[in-house]
């Protein structure tokens, strides 16, 4: 439910990013996202962050060489995003979009191979293969697709920061 929520919002931010100042409620949208851009990126990132460590430590879900490649953007994202909201900092959101830009690229692809298998092009091992799904919840949901929501959620945020130009170093 948290990756549904995560993926809408995120959706909702880029489409009023995307409307802009056509419409009342998008420029609300974006001022509201704004505001609080900085302290959501840090709770997406830093809750996919131990959701993902709890799916391979405690429930002992081995992760493949993809997931660990959608780990590294996102772990490195967590800790960004947490020492920018203790030092105020706003100025890390090109950072944050391209990180984001390529975890979504992998979790993408993984989300298309964990459905077609027959894609997969010797990227992941026999042990542990890319293929491999563990639960798909409401038909869909799996860890790449809960990935790929954390990514565009990212994404959106971030964007607003960078059209916050008037407020760099404030939060």
């Amino acid at each position: 439910m948290l990756a549904l929520g995560t993926i809408f919002v995120g959706l909702v931010v880029l489409l009023s990013l995307c409307v802009g100042q056509r419409a009342s409620w998008a420029i609300t949208v974006v001022t509201t996202a704004r505001e609080s851009a900085l302290i959501m990126i840090a709770v997406i990132t830093s809750g996919a962050m131990i959701g993902s460590l709890y799916f391979s430590e405690v429930v002992n879900y081995m992760p493949c060489k993809l997931c660990w490649y959608q780990r590294i953007a996102m772990f490195s994202m967590a800790i960004l995003s947490v020492t920018a909201v203790i030092r105020k900092e706003r100025v890390l959101a090109p950072y944050l979009i391209v990180l984001s830009a390529v975890g979504l690229v992998v979790s993408t692809y993984h989300f298309l191979l964990e459905w077609f298998p027959q894609l997969e092009s010797d990227v992941c091992s026999l042990d542990v293969p890319c293929t491999a799904v563990w639960f798909r919840e409401f038909g869909f949901v799996t860890l790449s697709f809960m990935a790929g929501s954390a990514f565009i959620a990212v994404i959106a945020f971030s964007l607003t920061l960078m059209r916050d130009t008037s407020t760099q170093s404030e939060i």
